[in-house]
């Protein structure tokens, strides 16, 4: 495979001169013209060390506008990405819609690292293979343009590169201790970066292998390509509208929310002391899990007028506020909407040993957005899988994830609009939206039961909260909290 990469080719001073100038005019016209167009491009760089691959990034900033530019070095992690699932650290540093973002170092970094392992696990690269093509596969669907260079030099230009006989202008800046590693590792290296290729050379983001033995030859052939790619994104026919949303076959029958027991119930003395017993319980977990470094997230989800935020009260009442960040969503904002619509809620995980509690949460997709119109059909039906991805994440990097839908009954939604209404300090709780949504209520049950079947897995499953009666309610969500966690901890 890189054989093809080692012929020799070159460009010489005058013919480098000639197109550079028309590639810079070129570039800086689709990085506008896509910017209008609020296409957000992403540029992962990759290569062996001594490839030349932050020269490279340095001299497209210089051609083009770097205000509308953002370049992640994320070689070096820090505490604070090493205590939260991998890719968080990728996700807030996403580009806007309209802006550029370039990678050094990104999601393949660690697929190589394992050549420096003396036995790396094949089921976890081909894991980690498999989340890659998922990931860009998320992004590009959701008109993200992904364009991936691999830069090729030999073993004896690497060799070179990474020690001082290089010449000054193109010494390695970041040669450190573990450069003579990384060489003597050449050979595992392209061992497993023509897997990691090969694998993940796809149609909605393939490979730009660029041999990088010249300079000048190197960034003109990055600049074309990547100028290939703008202009191709740039000039594309509007896809064609989604096909129309079918006539769900479920309408009319049982769904599983009629599953649920309305009718529990819980006594004011036993609740009293129910509440009492799960949050000291709550309590001490929260601690537990703090002590040995495990996240939990909590999810909280359903009706208008379900008792969510009463039930929320409950579980921060138990959990010391340095343990826990409570999150609340509603419409999303300029920025939020610049991003990828799990962007949000990944940017606000807590490290390891902290909580996050989300009143509302990525499910909007496949409910309200579903049920609205904000997202087309093949927007929230694709969600089922990137949710599911995301959870999966989740849960690899240990954190307890507990879901809970609150269920109520219609007549009972409505006797709380009612009291809200009748309530001075409660009427800000109600608006004309809630008693438009009412209206909509099959529509949003059938969303229900699609979630479920679809989101509700093995290592993340969905807690159906009986929620007419609040005590009852409050202490299932409790005790489900509780129960996760002792079992997770212990």
């Amino acid at each position: 495979m890189f054989e093809a990469l080692e012929t020799g080719k070159f460009l010489d001073k005058d013919s480098y001169d000639e197109r550079e100038q028309v590639l810079r005019d070129q570039l800086l016209q689709y990085q506008f013209e896509l910017a209008q167009q609020q296409v957000p491009v992403i540029v992962v760089m990759a290569g062996v060390d001594g490839a030349g691959k932050g020269s490279v990034v340095h001299q497209l900033n210089t051609w083009m506008d770097p205000r509308g530019i953002e370049t992640n070095a994320l070689w070096m992690h820090s505490d604070e990405e090493e205590s939260r699932p991998h890719y968080w650290r990728y996700w807030r540093a996403l580009p806007r819609r309209g802006e550029i973002g370039i990678f050094l170092g990104s999601w393949y970094s660690r697929l190589l690292r394992v050549a420096l392992e003396d036995k790396p696990d094949r089921a976890r690269q081909a894991h980690r293979l498999t989340q890659i093509n998922d990931f860009e596969r998320l992004l590009t669907a959701d008109g993200y343009l992904i364009v991936k260079f691999w830069l090729h030099v030999t073993r004896e230009t690497q060799r070179l590169q990474l020690s001082e006989e290089a010449p000054i202008q193109q010494q390695n800046p970041r040669v450190g201790a573990d450069a003579k590693a990384w060489w003597k590792a050449y050979p595992a290296v392209l061992k497993y970066a023509q897997k990691a290729l090969l694998e993940t050379d796809t149609g909605n983001a393939p490979w730009h292998l660029v041999e990088a033995e010249d300079r000048r030859y190197r960034d003109i052939a990055v600049g074309e390509l990547l100028l290939d790619a703008m202009a191709t994104r740039s000039e594309r026919r509007d896809s064609p509208p989604s096909p129309p949303v079918p006539t769900n076959i479920s309408r009319g029958q049982p769904t599983v929310l009629d599953t649920v027991d309305t009718q529990a119930r819980l006594g004011k003395k036993e609740y009293r002391e129910q509440l009492a017993d799960y949050q000291n319980r709550l309590q001490d977990l929260a601690w537990k899990a703090h002590r040995q470094q495990r996240s939990f997230v909590a999810v909280f989800e359903g009706w208008d007028a379900a008792g969510k935020g009463s039930a929320i009260r409950r579980v921060t009442g138990a959990i010391d506020p340095r343990l826990y960040h409570l999150v609340q969503y509603a419409a999303p904002t300029d920025e939020e909407r610049d991003h990828h619509y799990l962007w949000r809620f990944w940017r606000n995980l807590q490290r390891n040993g902290r909580a996050t509690l989300f009143d509302r949460s990525w499910y909007g997709r496949v409910l309200v957005e579903r049920v609205e119109g904000f997202a087309s059909h093949e927007q929230w039906q694709r969600a089922y899988n990137e949710i599911n991805q995301f959870e999966e994440q989740l849960v690899e990097h240990d954190i307890v994830l507990c879901k809970f839908w609150l269920h109520i009954s219609p007549e009972e939604q409505l006797a709380r609009f009612k009291e809200r209404e009748a309530t001075p300090h409660k009427q800000y709780k109600i608006t004309e939206e809630d008693w438009r949504n009412r209206e909509k209520w099959r529509d949003y049950e059938l969303a229900v039961e699609d979630m479920v079947a679809h989101t509700s897995t093995a290592d993340a499953p969905w807690t159906l909260v009986a929620g007419n009666d609040k005590y009852y309610a409050r202490i299932q969500i409790l005790s489900t909290l509780c129960e996760r966690l002792e079992a997770a901890l212990d």
